[in-house]
């Protein structure tokens, strides 16, 4: 069971060593919205890691496209990862898997479909990315959010496992490229990037965070935004508003 991290020794984890921190945008970064497209990094979040990238390397990693993450998190001079890593850029690296270029006719197909079923529930929204989609249900009724899904797999499953994939998030399936490529991987493909050795930091709060969390157990510091039992992070954060919190007392500790 995960920690409570301002309870623990993780300021001594973290003593004079070379730090990389990789944060989750929606519901870390910044609280989850009824609606995605109201999501932007607060003017103060966005001055206090503007302070921190002077200190550490900072990378965003999001299910959102990056075009779309760098609009709304609008900080220069660190890393962003987009469509859960398959779009990288910053500190040099500049990726693109290139599966997602075959696949994406699948998706958009997949999409239309799905967008034309949705029509039918108040509240539901088809979020379009470039190389995949999300079906936000947070604001359907609750009352027929099972019928809603079950629509929702009876169109997926027409399609090949090999072509598509779906993750589970809060109140969201997340509909990618059937690539074995996820933000654990991707955050491990940018720590190989660099010679010099640094202890990666995550921090996530939505079931798609777990790949990074299994990813770095071993070597690095991983906490979760909100307990759980079913968590595989080291720490917890109790909810989104400690990350700023936690952000200042980084700010502070790598000024000494």
């Amino acid at each position: 069971m995960a920690e409570y991290l301002f309870h623990s020794n993780w300021l001594e984890r973290i003593n004079q060593q070379d730090i990389f921190i990789f944060f989750d945008f929606d519901g870390t970064l910044v609280p989850i919205m009824k609606n995605p497209d109201d999501c932007y990094l607060s003017e103060h979040t966005k001055e206090i890691l503007s302070k921190l990238k002077e200190k550490t390397k900072i990378c965003i990693i999001s299910g959102r496209d990056i075009k779309d993450l760098k609009k709304r998190a609008s900080i220069e001079g660190i890393c962003y990862c987009g469509s859960h890593g398959l779009q990288i850029e910053g500190y040099d690296i500049n990726y693109f898997n290139p599966e997602t270029k075959r696949l994406k006719p699948i998706i958009d197909e997949a999409y239309i479909l799905i967008k034309e079923m949705v029509k039918g529930f108040e509240g539901a929204i088809v979020e379009k990315k470039s190389f995949s989609f999300t079906l936000h249900f947070r604001q359907v009724n609750p009352a027929i959010r099972k019928k809603l899904k079950k629509y929702f797999f009876e169109i997926i499953n027409t399609f090949k496992e090999k072509e598509i994939k779906i993750q589970n998030g809060k109140m969201v399936f997340e509909i990618l490229p059937a690539i074995d490529w996820n933000k654990g991987k991707s955050i491990s493909f940018i720590l190989k990037k660099f010679d010099k050795k640094v202890l990666p930091i995550f921090v996530g709060d939505d079931l798609t965070d777990e790949t990074a969390f299994c990813e770095l157990k071993d070597y690095g510091l991983t906490i979760k935004v909100g307990n759980s039992k079913k968590t595989v992070a080291k720490y917890f954060l109790k909810n989104q508003a400690e990350v700023y919190k936690f952000i200042k007392i980084m700010n502070e500790v790598l000024n000494v």
